[in-house]
């Protein structure tokens, strides 16, 4: 059993290796994702200060079609970076809770083994115990009165 175990317990550590490669690239997506959503977020702000200074100081009917589209699909391009995160995010917990599984089976695992290899030591230990005594028996026995 403790055999079998033991390689129970190296194949779930491979895979919480393999588990925390992906929970860790999961985790660098997400900040990309919000990285490139807050770029994107600045760009958007300045563009609209840009026009709105231009503004200021009268825009032509074409150039006011030009801005008005342009930060247009810049809100576009934010809801799409925000459904991206959001997907990212999805995928970092599904990643989190398989890390999780994966370590909670491994701990369990380990813990019996600790559990076996104790009684193993405990039943040594009685069975010593027991020689021990069946020795002195057999010595007390033998003593010439």
């Amino acid at each position: 059993m403790s055999r079998a175990l033991n390689l129970l317990l190296e194949q779930l550590d491979g895979e919480e290796r393999k588990a925390a490669a992906e929970l860790n690239i999961a985790q660098l997506q997400v900040q990309q994702m919000e990285q490139q959503l807050q770029t994107l977020s600045q760009y958007q702000r300045q563009y609209v200060q840009t026009f709105q200074q231009r503004g200021q100081n009268g825009l032509d009917a074409h150039q006011f079609e030009h801005f008005r589209g342009f930060i247009d699909k810049l809100e576009v391009a934010q809801q799409q970076q925000q459904q991206g995160l959001q997907q990212a995010r999805d995928q970092l917990t599904q990643s989190r809770e398989a890390w999780l599984a994966v370590r909670a089976r491994k701990q369990a695992i380990a813990k019996l083994m600790e559990r076996e290899s104790e009684r193993k030591k405990l039943e040594a230990a009685r069975q010593e115990q027991k020689m021990l005594d069946n020795l002195a028996i057999y010595r007390f026995h033998r003593k010439p009165l």
